[in-house]
């Protein structure tokens, strides 16, 4: 099979699993306390993706300076995002009145992009890779597509739109991982893990600035540890079981 194909199928794969956390916040009203144990758990898959299959190679294989430049501006660009995101709803809350967070959705969509751009550039490295990356970047993302639609609905967001929102996730994902395949198959190697470095970087910004924060709104869980040390785990075993 074509490899492109493949990238699309992982890629598809991905975006589908993320996009089940939309019917699901449309069907069931979960307890807050849930949301955070998957959050939590979310949280620790991203951690390990990053310590596990992205990093890694970056360091063994990439310029040292370029990696680390890179890491720390894919941090600055997730707080810039995060900034400019905070902006555009107290600017439309003012300005309208309107309870619904359009910078919250913007920035998640952005943030689903970029998954999807990861996945595309790590195929480039090896398939499998780029399969670990769409499994455990969907595990994550499940959970904030449940929590994305369930605040569009605590919002009063009309229900077309919160399907528009839904589909837009699986647009987001899968025209990512084509955008970053793409563009970046044919780049010399020492690019392209600048560019894993400089996801990665927004990546755990990701993990400590806002899924962390967010599970732990309502006051950190006790078993909180325990799920987040889980996805630790569960994602390394995966890693040693698709090599």
């Amino acid at each position: 099979m074509n490899e492109f194909v493949l990238v699309l199928v992982i890629a598809s794969v991905a975006a589908l699993l993320t996009f089940l956390g939309a019917p699901a916040a449309e069907k069931f009203d979960v307890p807050f306390r849930l949301v955070s144990a998957a959050l939590q758990f979310a949280a620790g898959i991203i951690t390990a993706l990053v310590a596990f299959s992205l990093m890694p190679p970056a360091v063994r294989n990439g310029p040292y300076l370029g990696i680390v430049i890179g890491f720390f501006l894919g941090g600055t660009v997730f707080v810039i995002l995060e900034n400019l995101s905070a902006r555009m709803l107290q600017s439309q809350t003012v300005a309208e009145g309107s309870p619904v967070s359009w910078g919250l959705y913007i920035g998640i969509l952005v943030d689903l992009l970029i998954d999807g751009i990861v996945i595309g550039i790590g195929s480039t490295l090896t398939l499998q890779t780029g399969l670990l990356l769409a499994l455990g970047l969907s595990i994550s993302t499940v959970p904030l597509a449940f929590v994305t639609i369930a605040t569009a609905k605590r919002q009063g967001m009309a229900k077309k739109n919160r399907k528009l929102l839904s589909y837009l996730f699986l647009i987001c994902i899968v025209g990512g991982a084509i955008l970053g395949y793409g563009l970046f198959r044919n780049q010399a190697l020492e690019i392209r893990l600048i560019l894993i470095a400089l996801a990665s970087g927004f990546l755990i910004t990701l993990v400590t600035q806002s899924m962390i924060p967010e599970a732990n709104r309502e006051g950190e869980p006790s078993f909180a540890g325990i799920l987040f040390v889980g996805g630790l785990s569960l994602y390394a075993m995966m890693s040693l079981m698709i090599r």
